[in-house]
Parts: C-alpha cells; structure tokens; sequence
C-alpha cells in the first residue's frame, strides 16, 4: 500500500514537472527576440527594478512636468514585481532579460502547481486536462507575451490555493496570499480569503481565532507597511468615491467571458449564447462534484479544493468590482483583469470533471469528452493567432516602428544632452533609455505661464507622439502658444524647442 502510495506521488510529481517545464520552455520562445511585449506598465516594473538595483530606491523614468525630478517614486504599483526583478539586476542581467527569467519560472510554478493539485485530488487524467486548459487559454498565455506583474501573481494564487487545500499551517497560506497582493493590488483580497478558510475550518471558536490570526498576520504585516511606504512619498491614499457608469465595463466583462468561454465565436448573441451554455455546464460540473462543504481538515480533497478555489475567486471578483465602483473608474474589465479568476475556474473544472467521470454512463462521457475536445481546440487556436499577432513585428513598445524609429535615433544623438517633456514618458525610455517629464494636461494661462517658465531656464525638447499615451494638452497646441520651433519631425512625432 505504501509502495502504491509513493508511485502516484511520484507519478503526478513528473506529471506536473513535464507540464511546467512546458510552460516554462513556451515563455522562453514566447518572450524571444522581438520579445517581450513592453507597454507603460512595463517601464514601471523594469525602470523601477534598476532604479532599486542602482540606487536601492523604487523609481520609475517619468514625473510630472511641473516636478524638479525627472523621475518620481512608485506609486501605481505594489513593489513586489520589481524588487524581484531587481536581483538579477544587480547581478548583472539586463531589466527585460531578468523580466523573462522570472515569468518562466512563474509559469512553470503556476502550471505544475496546477496539475499537482488536481491530479491529488481527481486522478493524472484531470491534472492533464488542467495542464492542457492553462497552456490553452490565450489570456493566460497573453499574460507571460509581455512584461508584467500577472505571472507572478498568478503562481502566488496558484501555491495559496495548494496551501489551503493541503496544509494545515495557516500562516503558510497567509504568506503566500500577503505575497500575491504585494505583487498585484487587484489580489489583496486573497489575504483575506485565507482569513477567512482559516476561521470556517471546524473546531473549537478559538482555535479557529487562532488559526484565523496566523493566516493574517502576513497581510497586516506587509499591508502596513506598503501603505506607510506609499504615504511617505506621496503624503495621502487613494480617495475613495462613487463611480456607478458601469455599462462599458460591464460590456467589456461580456467581451471577455465570451472570449474565453466560447473561443472563435463572433461576439453577438450567438456567442454570448454559447459562452452562456458552457459556463452554465461548468457551474452544474462543478456543483455536482462538490458533494458536502469542506468544513474541515478531513473533508474530501475534491470539496476542500472547490471550495477554497470557489473563495479565491469570490473574494477576487468582490474585491475587482467594488474597486471599479468605489475607487478607479476606468479598471478594464479585460483578459488581465480576469486572468486570476479564469486560473482558479479551469482547475477547480478539471478536478471537477476528474471527479465526475468515473461516475457517468458512457454517453455523458462522450458528450463531455467531445464538448472538451472542442473547446480545447477552439481555444489552442485562438492562442495560436494570438501569439502570432503578438510576435508579429514585436509588441507594443517592442514592435519594429519603435526599435528601428527614427525619432528614437535622433534623440539619442542630437538629444542626448537635452531634458524631455513628451506625452509619452514610456516612449522616451523605451526608446532612449532615460527619463522624462509629461506635458501639462489643459492649456489655460497659469500652466502655459509655468511651463514656458521651466521652458526657459534650461535646454529642453518637446516631443509629441502621434499616438500618446498620457492624457495631455495637445503638443501641437502647446507648442503654438508657447512659440516653440520644430527641430525634428517623423512619421511618429514631432520634436520642439525654443
């Protein structure tokens, strides 16, 4: 019996290895060269990566135009991802090369993870599915094209969950939750759904207060700490107000599911009617394999893991939602959004159909077998064009227009002494490496007054992308009123001085 126990061990042990080592080796080819994928969120985590291996502060290469610094402290992001990045940094890696490294080994902490704990708990065939479900989903793969904070959020979740499910040190699972929303704000709520796994366990009131504490003491930890942090530099929080125009969001977030629910099919009724149909089939998958609540440690593994994935992704989607209500108004209800929640759904399915299938007749394992085949398929080829969209001429602020931009040339040799103002700070490090200043966002007289002021106290350019990425004054504009002379234009933007 022990024998037979150490052989499937072993066995979903390797299962697991040869599927991470799947995704790992995918994100390296995906991330190659013109890869990875950079946009403005990526200048956050690189530039404050080298700002802290440099330096040993989190700045990022951009401030206001009204700033004496050039660069400002990060505020928008939690310093997880980049103080991570930073030490290959400051081995000598370069930002971007570190940035790959750490999204291989997340995806391969994410994935084995995932086929581990379904395979434990429904058999090697459902952690398969599971492995072949996140390889798959073009959302999570889209997630790792480029540089960002979700793969490495996504394995943190993924090694809650496996705490929560399998071990019985509540602090273990706190830390990993505290972990995750250190890296991503949208995932704090994960702290508080191991306070709350940790407190509804059964046992005695205070024993489950203890346990309850354990699995807090992480988050209150580092939650004070990144919030002392942020109100020393910037000297207040995020204000809290009423945000209730919830209908684009809410046709985004339909956008969305039918995408990854209904993968190929064209968005109107039909595919909503589609996507509808199968997370209706999930949701009855899922409900007929979670037999009785997993209220203790002796639960059935299957119901402890439904249960604790169903808490995740509750306490994640409250937590997304009243952001957007109370907090941002313009929170994408997109791919990167959901991607936490779309993880925890397609593990808890798999175990779930694990479960079930040696319970069904032939004719419903054929049905499910086929409806899998299919959306797998669907799906795999949706990742396909995605992919191929994404590595077509690099993405974002790795495409062909930006590496072999002109304007970029032209800053780095006739500009390279002069300060920058543009309305796309991303653009200026991306394409030169060093930071700059926005350009003021209205045109009245008191900022026009100032801004010629900063102007004429130093040697200064004014670049203008056609595209742009902060929501400033219009450059020609401002450069019409203040007199400025073009010194340089390009098919992507303009440069000004005095």
């Amino acid at each position: 019996m022990a024998l037979n126990s150490t052989f499937f061990v072993v066995r979903r042990s390797v299962l697991a290895a040869l599927f991470g080592a799947a995704a790992c080796i995918g994100v390296v080819a995906l991330t190659s060269p013109p890869g990875p994928g950079l946009d403005p969120d990526s200048m956050s985590y690189l530039g404050a990566a080298e700002s802290l291996a440099r330096a040993g502060t989190l700045r990022i290469p951009m401030a206001s135009w009204s700033d004496p610094d050039s660069t400002s402290a990060l505020r928008h992001f939690p310093p997880g991802f980049p103080t991570l990045l930073a030490l290959p940094v400051v081995l000598g890696a370069p930002s971007q090369q570190a940035a790959r490294g750490v999204e291989a080994l997340a995806a391969f902490a994410t994935v084995a993870l995932a086929v581990w704990i379904v395979a434990a708990v429904a058999g090697a065939g459902a952690g398969a599915l599971a492995g072949l479900l996140l390889l798959g989903t073009p959302a999570l793969v889209l997630d790792h094209a480029r540089v960002l904070s979700e793969p490495l959020c996504l394995a943190l979740l993924a090694a809650t969950l496996a705490l929560m499910v399998f071990s019985k040190r509540p602090f273990l699972y706190g830390l990993t939750a505290a972990a995750a929303g250190l890296v991503r704000y949208a995932a704090v709520p994960a702290g508080g759904a191991a306070v709350l796994w940790a407190f509804g366990l059964r046992g005695p009131l205070r024993e489950r207060a203890r346990r309850a504490a354990l699995a807090a003491l992480p988050t209150a930890l580092l939650s004070a700490v990144v919030m002392l942090r942020s109100v020393l530099e910037s000297g207040a929080v995020r204000s809290v107000a009423l945000h209730a125009d919830l209908g684009p969001t809410l046709r985004e977030l339909g956008a969305t599911l039918v995408a990854w629910l209904a993968p190929l099919a064209p968005p109107n009724l039909g595919g909503a009617l589609l996507a509808t149909a199968v997370a209706g089939a999930g949701v009855a998958v899922l409900l007929a394999a979670s037999g009785r609540p997993a209220e203790s440690a002796s639960a059935p593994p299957t119901c402890r893991l439904l249960s604790a994935a169903a808490l995740l992704a509750a306490c994640y989607a409250a937590f997304v939602f009243l952001s957007r209500v109370a907090v941002y108004d313009n929170i994408p209800f997109d791919d990167r959004m959901l991607s936490p929640a779309i993880l925890l759904v397609e593990i808890a399915v798999a175990a779930a159909l694990g479960v079930r299938w040696r319970a069904w007749k032939r004719p419903v394992r054929l049905a499910a077998a086929v409806a899998v085949a299919l959306w797998l398929a669907a799906s795999a080829w949706a990742t396909a064009r995605a992919v191929a969209d994404a590595r077509d001429g690099g993405w974002g602020y790795a495409g062909d227009e930006w590496r072999e931009s002109g304007l970029g040339q032209w800053l780095r040799r006739e500009g390279r002494n002069d300060e920058i103002f543009s309305n796309d700070p991303a653009g200026i490090w991306f394409l030169t490496h060093r930071p700059s200043r926005d350009l003021p966002a209205a045109l009245d007289s008191a900022s026009l007054k100032e801004f010629a002021r900063i102007l004429n106290g130093r040697r200064d350019l004014v670049v203008g992308f056609a595209q742009e990425y902060e929501p400033t004054a219009a450059p020609d504009s401002l450069a019409g009123r203040l007199g400025l002379k073009v010194a340089a234009e390009f098919p992507e933007g303009r440069v000004w001085r005095k």
